[in-house]
């Protein structure tokens, strides 16, 4: 049975849903925009940066602990 490069094929999905969640961004943005006016637009804008800078906060937290973790079972070896 033959191998597949499944590191590439990640990417390939992951550019695949970047640019499809782009794309449903820019028409919800849109149609708010022509409901509401700007102001909410910039505000779920905002919103969206500081959920997304939170997780990525999380995520390097969770792989510091993780990095911690296999330090400390080095060091009992030792």
């Amino acid at each position: 049975m033959k191998r597949h490069n499944l590191n590439h094929d990640n990417t390939e999905f992951l550019s695949a849903t970047l640019s499809f969640l782009a794309v449903n961004l820019l028409w919800i943005f849109f149609a708010l925009w022509l409901l509401f006016g700007m102001v909410p637009v910039l505000l779920l804008a905002v919103t969206m940066n500081h959920m997304i800078n939170r997780l990525e906060v999380r995520m390097i937290r969770a792989e510091q602990r993780a990095g911690e973790g296999q330090g400390r079972t080095l060091d009992r070896r030792v």
